[in-house]
């Protein structure tokens, strides 16, 4: 008799609440600067990004968006921004023109605050929210815009009052947003990158690591085994993976396992490791392996970005929602499914000829 009880406060509590954060939001979220109207494509010439949100995987599933909004607007300045400086170089050598960070915590309060003030004195054509959050709701109702864009529901629309229902949006992480783009544009697709830009002098510098640690072996394979919750990989599955490789390998296989501050110590003490705090100098050294394995995390995503061949293993999430998007990419949900053989071919065929072993 209790269980319908607290069902109906809990229905009465969420209820209240989403009326309490519309008012909240209509309030300090008057614009004098709003548009009426849904400006033209063409007239929109200042454009500002938000996402604000902790985790770095989530920022190179922002790539594909960021790719897509520069193609429709090839002539706008676009600002981008995020809510911790350390995220901003997955974005570097991109077409943006500038990153803001907002340093949104109770601990940097006053960071944001100065941000705030700052960025309040700029009227932007256009805001945009890709993916909803409570942050980016509220930083949309503080900042000032002619326009004011998200995939809408009730929960937005007092803030952003431009809203668009984007009913088609693809199920992948990555690729939802690219749904509002088409909304926005009237165009049916919008093609997908989802890279991150290397510059040469990284690139060759990882070949130049890699090239060092694979010694005389015929292949390259890194991993990573760190991971969260119910995507953790058991330790005794990575043994079984790294056996099955060096059965069906036609050659040796130098494995290299990535150390993190999470991920300490190697899986078997003869393996050589290799770390790097650098984001983007970690993205170089997967990109030069001839193959990364890994569990749904963001050395994973991070890896795809950069354009490494992964094997994306998926034990509790599906790759439907965030699987690798690399042509060279395998997903996998059945890991006594692997073809080993092939994936091992194929990493041969796709390396370049200057970087094969003799």
């Amino acid at each position: 008799m209790l269980r319908p009880f607290f069902r109906r406060i809990d229905q009465l509590r969420r209820q209240y609440s989403q009326t309490i954060g519309r008012w909240f939001y209509k309030t300090i979220g008057h614009d004098p600067f709003l548009s009426d109207a849904s400006l033209p494509i063409d007239q929109i010439r200042h454009i500002l990004v938000l996402r604000n949100n902790k985790r770095i995987g989530n920022m190179y599933f922002l790539l594909p968006f960021m790719h897509g909004l520069r193609g429709l607007f090839p002539r706008a300045k676009i600002e981008l921004m995020l809510i911790d400086a350390s995220q901003t170089q997955v974005f570097n050598h991109l077409p943006i023109d500038q990153i803001h960070v907002s340093n949104f915590s109770f601990r940097k309060a006053w960071a944001w605050l100065k941000m705030l003030r700052q960025q309040r004195q700029v009227v932007y054509d256009l805001i945009l929210m890709p993916h909803g959050s409570a942050t980016d709701m509220l930083l949309g109702a503080l900042l000032h815009a002619r326009n004011k864009v998200t995939d809408r529901n009730e929960e937005n629309a007092s803030v952003y009052r431009h809203a668009i229902e984007v009913p088609q949006a693809s199920p992948h992480a990555a690729l939802t947003p690219l749904a509002l783009l088409a909304a926005m544009s009237n165009q049916s697709d919008i093609p997908i990158e989802h890279h991150m830009v290397l510059t040469a002098q990284e690139t060759q510098a990882a070949k130049a690591t890699v090239t060092a640690l694979r010694g005389q072996s015929r292949y390259c394979i890194a991993y990573f085994r760190g991971a969260r919750g119910k995507k953790v990989i058991p330790d005794s599955q990575w043994r079984q993976i790294r056996e099955d490789f060096d059965q069906c390998a036609p050659g040796e296989i130098c494995w290299v396992e990535i150390l993190s501050p999470d991920v300490t110590r190697a899986l078997s003490p003869e393996t050589q490791t290799w770390q790097s705090s650098n984001l983007r100098e970690l993205a170089a050294f997967l990109a030069a392996c001839d193959l990364f394995i890994c569990g749904d995390t963001g050395p994973l995503h991070l890896a795809d970005a950069a354009g490494a061949r992964c094997v994306g293993l998926f034990n509790a999430t599906s790759p439907t929602q965030y699987g690798c998007l690399g042509r060279a990419c395998t997903n996998i949900t059945d890991f006594t499914q692997i073809d080993h053989l092939q994936l091992l071919k194929d990493a041969i065929e796709r390396r370049p000829m200057s970087a094969s072993a003799s």
